[in-house]
């Protein structure tokens, strides 16, 4: 009986045990068959907890979403991404705002940039749209303090190692700029508009039908709303393009090479109605077309409009000989600034200067920048694209921080350049003392964008993109070198194939120097130019470019010690009181704050 029982109760624990096996089996198996049937974005928005208690804003007829810390993006309904600015692809965004919002609209994508269109990892525009992809109908979205808009550009950033070194950029100018008057008060326009004339943005994870494609820059698109514009105003001017000295500032105009992204429903000289992708020269009221018959009056004032827009435009043209007329008069220094000054929104002008120098902006001398004015008299500038900035160049060659570059001429900076070096100096003094032009405070935003996006995205995007010149180290063909003596850059000629180089000759091609190891010719320096980038790069190069820049500009670092607030001062003159983000105070309050004194001397004191 014991032997009968015995035996029982082992066979019943071998069909439990067997029983029991089986269901884990299975259990496993579902959950590895459900993990592999999951996109990589399903599986990304489960590992970090997106999808639980989130708020589904996709049928809301306007978003509102503080600005995220990272977000996650996934298109479907395309097989692959547009490749120029005339490419549409149709399809729906999904996106987690790692808030606790979710929404997922149909959109129109369309290929963004100039050159940056040439990389496999391209910039896109992403407009919302009704169900039946119609721009006009499309969801707005209002992201932190941004302005409301229904459509946003997504950089690539496919050269730079921090994917998103521009948008440090224009951080660091929202910074430079927080103690001016925003752009329109400068020139007598109140408005409590929160547009920012120039761009920002939060750095994304991009799928394409729930396969990881790319880190991107979600950024404000340089439009009219962010320009606080209004689309029907002749003085509400906005250009943007090739704006130099051959196109525009000396003189020549060519409509060609420019738009004119506002005042908008302008029209052409033939009588067609303007197109920014396709700019031509705008009308005038001598031309056959300018007065039809047929004319609505929507349309006859469009056309009058047309005419104001392209008298200042112009106007602007023409600055330049009527200055220089004034050079040749003989008038004084003092009598030329306020001329300059009556053309000129001259605060925007020098700001864009120092960042300028500080960047090192190779591309924001000709083009990339945004040209606008308010009154249709005064013109200011701001920065725009600042891919090409902080040692990179187009191909993603690091420049040393010393390096010197030419001075910015072009354009109205040749007046600036001429005229304003004690009031550019006094600029880069008091953004060092308001600890904008800081090593720390540039490499803190810097360091900001690289933990937001994080090491686990920058592993996949690595991944994702290993051709990425940042990623990899230059190959030299045999018979040349890399020469990192820049000193000799300015003067040396760029490389011919045709060219017979001699051992030791140096030319210069994509942004680089190159030294030839023998006697060559016909043969291209390198297979591959690239650098390998990294945070502590960035650190070391700002830090330095600093200390460059504080001898060119004459200035003497403050030490950073915090004194008593009775420290007498019988000497020199109290002439303002900061804080330490800048802002200018009567009466401080507890705290530390920066006192500047009327020999130019500042200290950092404690209120207590």
């Amino acid at each position: 009986m014991d032997k009968m029982h015995y035996f029982c109760r082992e066979k019943t624990c071998r069909k439990r045990m067997k029983r029991f096996f089986w269901i884990v089996f299975l259990t496993s198996w579902n959950l590895c068959t459900w993990a592999q049937q999951q996109s990589g974005f399903e599986q990304m928005v489960a590992t970090h907890g997106w999808a639980a208690n989130v708020t589904d804003c996709s049928a809301e007829e306007q978003i509102e979403m503080e600005e995220p810390r990272f977000a996650l993006v996934n298109l479907t309904g395309m097989v692959n991404m547009p490749t120029g600015k005339t490419t549409e692809r149709k399809g729906w965004m999904e996106v987690y705002d790692g808030h606790g919002r979710y929404f997922k609209l149909p959109v129109l994508l369309r290929g963004q940039g100039g050159y940056s269109l040439k990389y496999p990892k391209r910039n896109f525009v992403c407009h919302f749209c009704d169900s039946e992809w119609n721009e006009d109908n499309g969801t707005d979205l209002k992201i932190g303090e941004w302005v409301t808009q229904s459509s946003f550009h997504f950089k690539a950033f496919y050269t730079d190692f921090l994917r998103g070194i521009g948008e440090v950029g224009y951080k660091l100018y929202e910074q430079m700029v927080s103690d001016r008057l925003p752009f329109w008060e400068r020139v007598g326009e109140p408005d409590k508009s929160r547009a920012r004339c120039f761009p920002d943005a939060f750095p994304c994870a991009v799928y394409l039908n729930g396969e990881f494609y790319g880190v991107f820059a979600w950024q404000l698109k340089k439009s009219r709303k962010n320009m606080n514009m209004k689309k029907r105003v002749a003085e509400h001017i906005h250009l943007d393009g090739n704006l130099n000295d051959d196109y525009l500032f000396k003189g020549r105009v060519r409509w060609n090479q420019f738009e004119v992204r506002n005042p908008q429903e302008l029209y052409n000289m033939d009588g067609s109605l303007y197109n920014g992708n396709k700019p031509k020269e705008l009308m005038e009221d001598t031309c056959a077309a300018y007065r039809l018959p047929d004319d609505t009056p929507e349309v006859s004032e469009a056309k009058q409009r047309t005419c104001q827009v392209k008298r200042y435009i112009l106007q602007l043209a023409g600055y330049y000989k009527e200055l220089d007329n004034l050079v040749k008069q003989g008038v004084d220094a003092d009598e030329l600034k306020r001329e300059i000054e009556s053309r000129y929104e001259i605060q925007s002008l020098i700001d864009y200067y120092v960042l300028y120098y500080l960047q090192v902006n190779c591309d924001g001398s000709l083009k990339n920048w945004q040209w606008f004015t308010y009154d249709g008299r005064h013109w200011s500038v701001t920065p725009y694209d600042l891919d090409q900035t902080f040692g990179i160049n187009l191909y993603g060659v690091v420049r040393p921080a010393a390096h010197t570059i030419s001075p910015l001429v072009s354009g109205p900076f040749y007046w600036i350049h001429r005229y304003y070096q004690d009031e550019i100096r006094q600029r880069y003094h008091e953004l060092r003392e308001r600890k904008v032009f800081d090593a720390p405070n540039i490499c803190q935003l810097a360091d900001d964008w690289y933990e937001r996006v994080g090491n686990e995205f920058y592993t996949l995007e690595k991944r994702r993109w290993p051709e990425s010149p940042c990623y990899c180290s230059t190959i030299c063909n045999a018979g040349w070198e890399v020469c990192d003596e820049w000193e000799l850059y300015d003067d040396v000629d760029t490389y011919y194939a045709s060219y017979y180089y001699h051992t030791g000759d140096v030319c210069k091609c994509e942004g680089r120097l190159w030294r030839a190891t023998t006697d060559i010719t016909s043969v291209k320096p390198f297979t591959r130019n690239a650098n390998i980038d990294t945070i502590s790069r960035l650190h070391e190069w700002v830090a330095d470019r600093i200390n460059y820049l504080d001898d060119y500009f004459d200035y003497i670092p403050v030490p950073d010690a915090v004194e008593a607030e009775n420290v007498p001062d019988a000497q020199r003159r109290l002439v303002g009181i900061y804080t330490l983000s800048g802002m200018r105070v009567d009466a401080p309050t507890q705290g530390i704050y920066i006192y500047t004194y009327s020999d130019g001397t500042t200290k950092k004191v404690l209120v207590q």
